[in-house]
């Protein structure tokens, strides 16, 4: 019995002294820290990912079947235009020129022969018309030279023609022994060289390349932004780009170019857009295509607006509508406020509207922010 009874009494102390621990802490007000509402421009930026490339790249590729006989430039030499890359075997490019010379040399025989026959069938008929003014010849024979002579022009029309197709044919030829030789489109770098000494290069191949040239003077990095963010970017704007190997250095670009399309990227959920951003040189680090770049994507408004930190924004859920609201402290107590958002960066939101620069408004403690009500007593205390 007297077990019983000193439980009784444990259990009324602990629940006596927890009613007075609740009481006291509904009779102080809570203390917060608020933050007067700034008004100005805000910057937001929009994060992607990317790799870098040179800006014109060009696919050198060979235009004849032939295994490469030498190659005059490695990866990452810089070359200029019209310099030899590479030279593929001729041997039996310069035996078709060889033989289609023959050819046009004997073209040029048969039309001399056909142009000396005509040229001898017309003494004949000369002879024969001088016959006939004199009575000693006869019509049928001036006849048949004439009809002699209209078949053997005949002939060297043809001859003519032949010839024509001969020379056409040694001019491909010719193009085609060329063509062994590779030389530069375009002054460049030598980003990648993707044939050896002894293979084969196959021409009419899309995806076949012998190397690629790029213009080392123009970097860009394509950056995939995620679809939610891509009507935040626009031409032009400017953006901060940071390859993974130099972290520690800001290169400066602007966007150039936005794809018109989404894409799937492996590994993400959302669809992303790809964006083309022009990347000025840095003295301090040397770029390489390929390298990995984090950029930041930088948009400042044109006019100011009112500014708080973004750990005073809270959301609130009314009949299945989503709207925001902050906590203004004004005499001892706290009074919400509906806010329309507008853009926000790494520490700030924008308030489109519902709030004014003369506004304090309560950023914390988070445990007290959640649980304020309007018209709460509240005490303030902000850090020096």
């Amino acid at each position: 019995m007297k077990k019983l009874l000193l439980v009784v009494i444990i259990v009324l102390a602990v629940v006596g002294l927890s009613y007075l621990g609740n009481n006291k802490k509904t009779d102080e007000p809570d203390t917060v820290q608020t933050f007067s509402v700034i008004e100005q421009p805000i910057e937001s930026t929009v994060l992607a990912s990317g790799r870098l490339t040179y800006g014109d790249e060009f696919q050198i590729r060979s235009e004849v079947n032939a295994r490469v006989e030498e190659i005059t430039v490695e990866e990452g030499d810089l070359v200029k235009k019209g310099q030899v890359l590479i030279r593929l075997d001729q041997e039996s490019f310069e035996t078709e020129v060889d033989n289609q010379q023959t050819n046009v040399a004997l073209r040029a025989i048969d039309k001399e022969r056909a142009q000396l026959r005509i040229e001898s069938l017309q003494i004949q008929l000369n002879r024969q018309l001088k016959l006939a003014s004199q009575g000693a010849a006869q019509a049928t024979t001036i006849e048949d030279m004439e009809n002699q002579i209209a078949q053997a022009k005949v002939d060297l029309k043809m001859q003519s023609l032949l010839q024509s197709q001969a020379q056409e044919a040694l001019d491909q030829a010719k193009k085609r022994l060329e063509k062994t030789i590779i030389r530069a489109p375009v002054s460049g770098l030598v980003s990648a060289l993707d044939i050896k000494k002894g293979e084969l290069a196959v021409s009419g191949g899309a995806d076949i390349s012998l190397m690629t040239l790029v213009d080392p003077s123009v970097i860009f990095t394509e950056i995939d932004v995620d679809e939610a963010d891509i009507g935040h970017v626009s031409l032009g704007l400017p953006v901060r780009v940071f390859a993974v190997a130099f972290l520690d250095e800001e290169l400066t670009g602007e966007v150039t170019k936005i794809a018109t399309s989404a894409r799937n990227v492996p590994g993400k959920n959302s669809l992303v857009f790809p964006v083309e951003v022009k990347v000025q040189g840095n003295e301090n680090v040397t770029l390489r295509p390929g390298m990995s770049t984090r950029a930041e994507i930088v948009n400042r408004s044109e006019r100011s607006w009112p500014l708080v930190p973004i750990e005073a924004i809270q959301e609130q859920t009314e009949g299945g509508e989503v709207s925001f609201k902050v906590f203004i402290a004004k005499d001892g107590k706290v009074t919400s406020k509906n806010v329309e958002l507008g853009t926000q960066d790494d520490r700030y939101q924008a308030i489109k509207s519902g709030l004014s620069a003369s506004d304090e408004v309560v950023i914390g403690p988070y445990r007290v922010l959640r649980t304020l009500k309007d018209g709460q007593a509240i005490t303030v205390k902000n850090d020096d």
